[in-house]
């Protein structure tokens, strides 16, 4: 068993080295997501003048969570697309892995070194503002178990819309289409633009269960309530039913596409 996860754990380790060698895209994402921190709270602090602090309070916390995990929400792998686009990825066919794992665990090894270099800083950083700017705490020690569980599982549900992505990108050969569709649905209906507790209930319940509330709403509600057993249980398993689907639907496309793939017009 070791020996067969032995190249994907590689691949991880490799990219997840890589990733820290770009400090100043990470100083770049830190400011970046510092500024939009503090613009969405202050429009938040002015839209709840005299109404509700409770609610303004956890407002506040679900923009820093949700700009802390930006990156974890960044669907690019600049080398695979170029590798698809040049015809270079015939040399990558050539590992006698699992395609599909294979550039999972590089993505991942991405996304998690990326969201390290850019949330620890900024934990540490929004400590340094006025009281009502900070994040809260969770509302328990079990709420902040909840939601390091739920949010490792909207990455890796992340990791299979790139697959997805990718596989779109081997057929059509243009890497912009579905990539750039599918971002907009994840920044929006993930909470990244606006938090999803402030949109009407109804609706609430309508986008909450779909794929991309599983990445960072799903995971703040957590942090912010805390959920009785049977919910979080449930939850959880709204997250892995679309975890395993979406497996499924990349495996099945990449099994397709790398049957039929296009290197170097031959």
């Amino acid at each position: 068993m070791k020996n067969k996860l032995r190249p994907y754990l590689t691949a991880f380790r490799v990219r997840a080295l890589l990733e820290t060698q770009y400090r100043g895209a990470a100083l770049g994402g830190l400011v970046t997501q510092m500024f939009f921190a503090l613009v969405y709270i202050c429009l938040y602090t002015a839209l709840y003048a005299g109404g509700d602090p409770t609610g303004l309070r956890a407002t506040v916390s679900y923009v820093w969570l949700q700009q802390m995990f930006f990156r974890a929400m960044f669907m690019s792998d600049g080398e695979m697309q170029q590798q698809i686009l040049s015809g270079s990825l015939c040399y990558t066919l050539c590992r006698p892995v699992d395609q599909h794992l294979y550039w999972i665990s590089r993505n991942l090894a991405a996304q998690v070194v990326g969201v390290a270099m850019r949330a620890i800083p900024m934990l540490l950083l929004q400590c340094l503002l006025p009281q009502a700017y900070r994040i809260a705490l969770p509302a328990s020690p079990l709420a902040l178990g909840q939601f390091v569980i739920s949010l490792m599982l909207g990455v890796f549900c992340v990791s299979q819309l790139h697959a997805i992505s990718l596989a779109c990108t081997m057929k059509t050969l243009d890497h912009r289409g579905l990539s750039a569709m599918l971002s907009l649905l994840l920044m929006t209906f993930s909470g990244n633009v606006v938090p999803l507790t402030l949109f009407p209930e109804g609706f609430q319940q309508l986008i909450r269960y779909q794929p991309f509330a599983q990445v960072l709403d799903a995971p703040i509600r957590m942090y912010l309530e805390g959920q009785p057993m049977g919910e979080w249980l449930f939850n959880l398993a709204v997250q892995l039913m679309w975890i395993a689907a979406l497996m499924a639907l990349g495996r099945w496309m990449w099994r397709r596409q790398l049957r039929n793939v296009t290197v170097q017009g031959g």
